[in-house]
């Protein structure tokens, strides 16, 4: 029972992070006419998804990893936060 508890946490928590990154690219060209309450519920969801794995990898021992998935979430935020360039043509 631990085992099948187990995979649908992983099951879960994988949909869920490509969920995130499916949310981050999907608002990219958009987030700026985006409402505040759905830009706030985008980034939250963003860091907190980030922010879970980052915890559980640095509680089990992986600093590296933890590093990585904070650096990752910080970056998907940042890539819908900040201003897209206008390329001129």
């Amino acid at each position: 029972m631990e085992n099948l508890i187990l995979m649908g946490h992983i099951i879960f928590g994988i949909a869920s992070f490509i969920g995130s990154l499916l949310l981050t690219v999907g608002f990219r060209n958009s987030f700026a006419n985006l409402s505040t309450i759905q830009k706030s519920g985008i980034i939250i969801t963003v860091i907190g998804l980030f922010g879970t794995v980052a915890f559980a990898m640095l509680t089990g021992g992986n600093l590296i990893g933890a590093i990585l998935f904070i650096v990752l979430g910080i970056a998907m935020c940042a890539l819908l936060i900040v201003p897209k360039t206008q390329k001129e043509s």
